[in-house]
């Protein structure tokens, strides 16, 4: 008997793939929301810590947790900070850093960074001492 020269059928292993994959997001979707709401209070944290400690006068959020779609595993918090003095900056970053070892905060400040990231910050950063503390 000859060997058979069908290929074998792509579609049953392409429908258990994406089978699979549907379920996988499926499931990590509750974590994923458990990790968002708690970026938010990191970011409400940092900003209060921020306020009382180095004097800053403005904290805008920006960046994929304001685009919940976008937000993902390795997300982090992109936090706009307003008078934080210059030479404070590594102090300040130190101890957002130190609030959660699963949520990473990155500070950025008008006078360190790019003009085209401030021109995002201005267009679509949201002040958190306008919004609410998330809670779960």
């Amino acid at each position: 008997m000859a060997a058979s020269t069908e290929p074998p059928v792509p579609n049953t292993l392409h429908e258990q793939h994406v089978r699979w994959l549907r379920r996988a997001a499926t499931q990590q979707r509750p974590r994923l929301s458990t990790r968002i709401e708690r970026a938010w209070e990191v970011a409400h944290e940092a900003a209060h810590l921020l306020r009382q400690k180095y004097g800053v006068t403005r904290v805008r959020v920006f960046g994929s947790l304001l685009a919940p779609d976008q937000f993902h595993r390795q997300s982090d918090v992109d936090l706009a900070v307003e008078g934080l003095a210059v030479e404070h900056y590594w102090d300040a970053l130190a101890d957002v850093l130190f609030l959660d070892n699963q949520i990473v905060v990155d500070l950025v400040d008008p006078e360190l960074c790019p003009p085209a990231i401030w021109t995002i910050v201005e267009r679509e950063g949201v002040d958190l001492e306008r919004q609410p503390a998330r809670t779960s």
